[in-house]
């Protein structure tokens, strides 16, 4: 039985566990007053409210997807803490079975963004990329428009985000941190899902954004607007895809680029990253890729 450990408010989740039942069992974060648990450094179970119990012994496959993502209501920070270490530990004596599926949630802080870039230079075109504090190192922009990202995708005080922007690096205030690339000239995005040894490419066109980064028009209808298509990869973009998941010994994530004139550029792996608003409508096999993934 799978042991998919997410959260109750999860879509992808709601999308994904009917086409594993009845050898799924949902575990959520947010949720772990409702379950029983039984943990002794031998062995575990867990029984839902419906009476389905998994164990160390029935367990065959473990997925995290995105458990911390939700939150604990009006429980202690000290609870909250304690709740997330049992998860942690039980996803953990599976990685100890050998029967995790994914990537682990903690990858990007063993791999960040200038480690993989640094990687898929091996494989992919790059973008000049520079880490600054004091704004040293930024002379290589010169003549250059220049974009400022987050490494994070932390929020300000304010609840507010920093997407991909165009800045002028003159302009830049020296006290702060700033993660700066070369602005491509590319006329769409590209997005590599990876699951197991399948690669699923889609392209959108950038002709019609208001803004350098797609992501703040994601399409949040009801009835979503097909936005992304299917893309064919050039075997040496396949390949390259290959060698860097091979690098990185993962077979799960989404691996991000810009198409330019000179190619693919790499931008950034998403070791956990969305994949369900690629195929909305379940017409190009991802969701039937998972499912065989996380099933096998």
């Amino acid at each position: 039985m799978l042991l998919l450990i997410t959260g109750s408010f999860d879509g992808t989740s709601d999308i994904v566990v009917p086409e594993l039942e009845p050898a799924v069992f949902r575990f959520n974060y947010d949720l772990f007053a409702e379950y029983e648990l039984k943990f002794t450094p031998e062995q575990w179970s867990i029984r839902n409210p419906s009476g389905l119990e998994i164990t160390s012994k029935t367990v065959s496959a473990c997925f995290w997807w995105k458990a911390f993502n939700s939150f604990l209501v009006d429980h202690d920070q000290f609870i909250t803490e304690e709740v997330k270490y049992i998860f942690r530990e039980i996803y953990n004596s599976c990685r100890e079975m050998g029967i995790v599926r994914g990537v682990r949630p903690d990858f990007h802080n063993q791999y960040g963004k200038m480690t993989l870039l640094n990687i898929a230079r091996q494989y992919f075109n790059t973008p000049d990329t520079l880490a600054t504090f004091r704004l040293a190192g930024t002379e290589k922009f010169a003549g250059q428009p220049v974009v400022a990202k987050s490494f994070s995708s932390g929020l300000t005080t304010t609840n507010k985000a920093l997407f991909t922007t165009q800045v002028e690096v003159e302009q830049l205030h020296p006290s702060y941190p700033w993660f700066l690339q070369e602005k491509l000239d590319s006329d769409a995005d590209v997005t590599v899902f990876v699951c197991g040894q399948e690669q699923f490419a889609f392209y959108r066109d950038r002709a019609n954004l208001k803004s350098l980064d797609w992501r703040t028009e994601i399409n949040t209808d009801s009835v979503p607007k097909k936005e992304w298509f299917p893309l064919e990869l050039t075997q040496s973009d396949s390949e390259g895809i290959k060698g860097f998941c091979s690098k990185l010994r993962v077979d799960w994530g989404r691996i991000d680029f810009m198409r330019t004139a000179d190619g693919l550029v790499f931008l950034e792996y998403n070791a956990n990253g969305q994949w369900v608003f690629l195929d909305f409508a379940n017409e190009y096999g991802l969701l039937e890729s998972v499912r065989h993934y996380l099933s096998a």
